[in-house]
């Protein structure tokens, strides 16, 4: 049994809204004093409270002002902009007006769940209704219509409410709250998903990392849609991720990505802007969550590279599912074994050394010191036979294997060869057990 954190989104509509809103304005001009309490005056624990109790009790209950210290303990920047920074610059230009940015900065109201309190203490649902505590009258409460779908079954033994204004004098409301999961129990394997900006590779292995099945979820629209569209595609395409290891009964293995802010050409930051890769990571997670299904994450680390030296001619692959192939086998913890040569080759102009591996059907020149990184981390030493033409024992490095003067010339010939016939005896040995151990 593990424990997650559930949500649901809805809508609430009061007859009369001003009490609701006088709440929410006090209640967050009481988390600012917080947050000048703990930043500036450097106040902890329950001073915080005491500090803020002095200007605050007249509007608010000490549940209320409790849950304003605890919405500010997480801002933990000095000049942080209550409202957002954004608004304050369309502020300051013109673009929305001050009634607007106010709404902006006081249009929140929250309580904390308790079990002990009838779910909640400030903030209850009570059928298809709402009820806000209001501090003014003892046993004062302000009810309100509520709309939540269907689909959302709330458990009303302890939950969390956030009410937020609305332009059309409405308010949205999001109810958050514990949820114990039974995690389903999974078999040997592993499902492996490479996320690209137009589609999702997915392979599936065995518990020895052995290829069942590869496929690839294409999604055009991902690149080019309105925001809702994608979403939408988006949801569809973890829906039939986590679908797909439901069934099997697998865990599902993703790279543990992240996209550091650098300048490239128009058309590399175009499509980094529209690659949804944590949007997409995050829907299946949450999924798979819900679902019961283990989620790893690994190493990205050369896994496109391996796929396609290794197996994308194995097994007439795309780059993408080999490379989904990988990451599910690194999911296991499986150690990729050296099926490539290395050749070292000299720069033009003599400005260093590459070193060329070519594999099956497919080569990469890598510095020598990513491959000091990939043969410590991520690659295994190959046993050679004694057909092995390689005078190298380990298999790696091969610097004696061609002279330093013919490297070009020699090396367009093996890339030429490749694919056609192999490269030493030691692979016409070795593809007959390829499946078995990769």
């Amino acid at each position: 049994m593990s424990e997650i954190r559930l949500s649901a989104k809805g809508v609430v509509w009061f007859e009369d809204p001003e009490p609701v809103h006088r709440l929410m304005k006090s209640q967050c001009s009481a988390m600012r004093s917080a947050h000048r309490a703990m930043r500036a005056h450097r106040l902890r624990g329950n001073d915080v409270k005491i500090y803020v109790k002095k200007n605050y009790m007249e509007d608010l209950n000490q549940r209320y002002i409790s849950d304003a210290v605890s919405r500010a303990k997480p801002i933990r920047k000095n000049g942080a902009v209550f409202g957002g920074k954004q608004a304050w610059k369309d502020l300051n230009s013109g673009v929305i007006s001050k009634n607007d940015w106010l709404s902006l900065r006081n249009g929140q109201l929250y309580s904390r769940g308790d079990a002990s309190k009838n779910g909640n203490p400030n903030i209850r649902i009570v059928g298809d209704e709402l009820w806000v505590n209001d501090p003014s009258g003892r046993g004062s409460w302000i009810c309100g219509k509520l709309f939540i779908p269907e689909k959302f079954d709330v458990d009303l033994r302890c939950y969390d409410v956030r009410l937020m204004s609305r332009k059309d004098g409405r308010f949205d409301v999001a109810i958050t709250w514990d949820s114990e999961i039974r995690s389903i129990e999974v078999v040997p394997g592993s499902i492996g998903i490479d996320i690209n900006p137009s589609g999702v590779a997915v392979a599936e292995v065995d518990g020895e990392g052995n290829l069942m099945l590869h496929t690839f979820i294409s999604q055009q629209r991902m690149q080019f849609a309105s925001q809702e569209k994608r979403k939408s595609d988006v949801d569809l395409m973890a829906v039939e991720i986590v679908r797909r290891a439901e069934k099997s009964r697998k865990q599902i293995v993703i790279e543990d990505l992240s996209f550091r802010k650098k300048r490239g050409s128009k058309k590399f930051n175009r499509m980094r802007h529209n690659f949804l890769f944590s949007k997409i990571t995050q829907a299946i997670e949450r999924r798979a969550i819900k679902r019961g299904i283990p989620f790893v994450k690994v190493n990205p680390a050369f896994t496109s590279d391996l796929g396609a030296l290794k197996y994308q001619q194995m097994y007439s692959m795309n780059d993408h599912c080999s490379a989904a192939l990988v990451i599910a086998r690194r999911g296991l913890g499986i150690t990729e074994k050296q099926t490539f040569d290395v050749f070292r080759e000299s720069k033009p102009k003599g400005k260093g050394i590459l070193l060329n591996l070519e594999g099956r059907g497919r080569n990469l020149e890598l510095s020598p010191k990513a491959w000091g990184w990939l043969e410590n981390q991520f690659l295994r030493p190959r046993n050679p036979s004694s057909q092995d033409r390689n005078p190298n024992p380990r298999g790696r490095v091969e610097g004696d294997l061609l002279r330093h003067g013919s490297v070009g010339k020699r090396s367009k010939q093996g890339r030429k060869s490749l694919g056609k016939a192999p490269i030493n005896n030691w692979s016409i040995g070795q593809t007959a057990s390829a499946d078995s151990d990769p």
